[in-house]
């Protein structure tokens, strides 16, 4: 797969990651469609908070679930998931 990695201020690189794989009971897989850069993406380009270690920007994306662990029940493969900035609790769903 491709991501999005800056690695300092004004450096950022399109780069080959491994694909994700469920790993706990807990994990869901979700295929990005679209993602965007905040605010908070931009602090490290611009040198206003320190990058530690190359990492991934784009953290508001859209995307198809893959695949979901054991204990996932409110998500199937094939739904549509919205990851916003701001964290919910997650079992509301708008038709």
């Amino acid at each position: 797969m491709r991501a999005t990695i800056i690695h300092g201020p004004g450096d950022i690189r399109v780069e080959d990651r491994n694909y994700p794989t469920v790993q706990l009971p807990t994990d869901v897989v979700v295929k990005v469609t679209a993602s965007c850069v905040c605010g908070s993406d931009l602090w490290p380009y611009r040198g206003v908070k320190p990058t530690h270690q190359p990492s991934a920007i784009g953290h508001e994306f859209i995307g198809t679930v893959e695949s979901i662990g054991d204990d996932v029940t409110t998500l199937a493969p094939g739904d549509f998931v919205i990851a916003p900035f701001v964290v919910s609790c997650g079992p509301a769903r708008n038709a």
